[in-house]
């Protein structure tokens, strides 16, 4: 599937806003078919961007609270605490199933 620039830019922007592939699709006003083809392709342009707009999206909030729990406020540092342990054990779970490698 062939797309601009500026429609990979769209799928970020979409991703981040936690847009289904689907609904990128129509947004786009490209084949559902063909896109969620190129979407289940984990090497994919549209993969790509689309788990990027995701990655950056959360990375951009959790920096915000990892700031916010370091000023003092009490609610940021437990949701960050939280966030960690549930980031500690999805690592060991990947661990566990295919080695330590990944």
């Amino acid at each position: 599937m062939k797309l601009s620039q500026e429609e990979l830019d769209e799928i970020e922007v979409m991703a981040a806003c936690n847009y289904s592939p689907e609904k990128i699709a129509l947004k786009l006003d490209v084949d559902k078919a063909e896109f969620m083809k190129a979407w289940f392709k984990k090497d994919s342009n549209v993969r790509y961007h689309y788990d990027r707009g995701q990655l950056v999206a959360d990375f951009d909030i959790n920096q915000k609270q990892l700031e916010n729990a370091k000023s003092g406020n009490i609610t940021a540092a437990q949701i960050y605490f939280k966030n960690a342990q549930a980031q500690k054990v999805e690592n060991l779970k990947k661990q566990i199933f295919y080695g330590s490698e990944t």
